[in-house]
């Protein structure tokens, strides 16, 4: 019989899939820490040996800087709701109730849903002592809020097709809270296990479990919500089922983590390749003891055949090192990190735009699934406060690579019939070279008529 503690196979399943992504993003002073799991111990190496190995290795940041630029493209301009005014607005201000506003709350469900494939965002309110006015309740500051649930604090779920719909009807999740018992000056606090279920009559019954003396969890406290769902939205970047998901960096994570042994390899060879193995002919035992390196230093034997000399390498592995590395890199920029390296070798403006576009377009889809969540969530919000309120979120899409082009790429483009003489006009102005006044289509047409100038001369 499963426990309330328990973490459901699905959940621990998807965690051990996205755990390479989340050490990578935490940084090579973790990928250092966490030795063998990711960096083997070579066979007759010596710890003190492998210690030095792993503490000289550093991680070429691919997935954590591929997860920050991903991110940025789409909060390059904040998310923030339509209708700027009312309650619903006043809300987003502080949107978790723990200071965060709705586009930066929006920015950490996120990057987690990045690194881990899905993330969820629960829509809560305080429970009411008995009826209140809307009056009494804002006095109280019982309003709804919005809480970020991180995959590696869920423990599970139940869902039902009910009318067709896949429909949560139990949700587990891990909380912090603060001690119920602490003292005066104490910021302890303790874990929390929250269940929501919708029980008998439909609506939401909410149990909390906390650990007592002996560690076993014990239901602590228990109400009767009026909600009728279970108000838990998922933010996918990985679906593959209702709620369930992988990691869509998992396949530059495993490029990562070639780098990252091949990179240790490389700075070990580097180290004895600088440092080259020495040889004594006719020396005794006696004579090597003594024998001390570095300038004014000196040794002596009897043995007029004894000689010192050095075993070199050849530098063929260092060089073969080398050129994987450059080749995992250029892989990783491949699959991903087109949006962090700059290009090497022969490269154009069109081939820039035509690399980025499925990227662009795996990110548009992802803006579009935050947006879907968020809104479902903030409807959740206003039947929760009682109130009504437009709902739409405006989320960043526009992260096109002309964005970044400088003017001269973006003639290149239209030279080479890569974009439109409208879009040629427009990016234009977006970068000042033109008024906004010029109304694109048109200005086009009279330039093919003879009527202006080239659009790709020179502005």
């Amino acid at each position: 019989m499963s426990k309330v503690e328990e973490r459901s196979g699905v959940v621990n399943e998807m965690l051990k899939e996205a755990q390479p992504i989340v050490d990578l993003a935490k940084g090579g002073e973790n990928m250092r820490q966490r030795g063998t799991t990711y960096l083997p111990q070579f066979p007759q190496e010596t710890e003190d040996d492998y210690k030095a190995r792993k503490n000289s290795t550093w991680l070429f940041d691919g997935v954590g800087k591929a997860i920050e630029d991903m991110t940025g493209k789409i909060f390059e301009k904040p998310v923030h709701l339509a209708e700027q005014d009312g309650e619903l607005y006043e809300y987003a201000q502080n949107i978790d109730m723990e200071g965060r506003d709705l586009s930066n709350f929006a920015r950490d469900v996120f990057e987690d849903a990045v690194k881990m494939g899905v993330s969820f965002i629960l829509a809560d309110a305080p429970p009411r002592p008995g009826p209140l006015t809307v009056g009494q309740a804002r006095a109280m500051n019982l309003r709804p809020y919005l809480v970020h649930v991180p995959l590696d604090q869920v423990l599970g779920w139940k869902w039902e097709s009910i009318n067709n719909t896949p429909t949560l009807t139990q949700f587990r999740m891990m909380e912090t809270i603060p001690a119920p018992e602490r003292g005066r000056f104490s910021a302890e606090t303790v874990e929390q296990i929250r269940v929501l279920e919708i029980v008998e009559g439909g609506r939401v019954l909410v149990e909390l479990y906390r650990q007592n003396d002996e560690k076993k969890w014990m239901l602590a406290e228990e109400y009767l919500t009026e909600q009728t769902q279970i108000m838990v939205a998922p933010v996918y970047t990985g679906r593959t089922g209702f709620m369930t998901a992988k990691p869509p960096l998992a396949r530059l994570a495993e490029l990562n983590l070639a780098h990252w042994r091949s990179q240790s390899d490389q700075a070990n060879i580097m180290h004895h390749a600088r440092a080259p193995m020495k040889y004594f002919h006719g020396y005794s035992q006696e004579d090597l003891q003594s024998f001390a390196e570095g300038p004014g230093y000196a040794f002596f034997t009897s043995n007029e055949n004894a000689s010192v000399g050095v075993i070199e390498h050849s530098g063929s592995a260092i060089e073969a090192g080398r050129v994987e590395l450059k080749d995992l890199e250029q892989q990783m920029q491949w699959v991903g990190l087109q949006l962090m390296m700059s290009r090497t070798g022969t490269s154009t403006a069109t081939g820039d735009a035509i690399d980025e576009r499925k990227g662009n377009s795996r990110l548009a889809m992802w803006a579009d699934n935050l947006k879907d969540a968020l809104e479902i969530a903030l409807d959740w919000m206003t039947e929760l406060g009682g109130f009504e309120a437009d709902t739409t979120v405006n989320v960043n899409k526009d992260f096109s690579t002309l964005a970044h082009m400088t003017m001269a790429d973006v003639r290149d483009m239209f030279a080479q019939r890569a974009i439109t003489g409208q879009t040629y006009i427009r990016e234009a102005q977006r970068r000042g070279v033109l008024s906004e006044d010029i109304e694109p289509t048109e200005e086009y047409e009279k330039a093919l008529m003879g009527e202006t100038s080239d659009p790709t001369a020179q502005p």
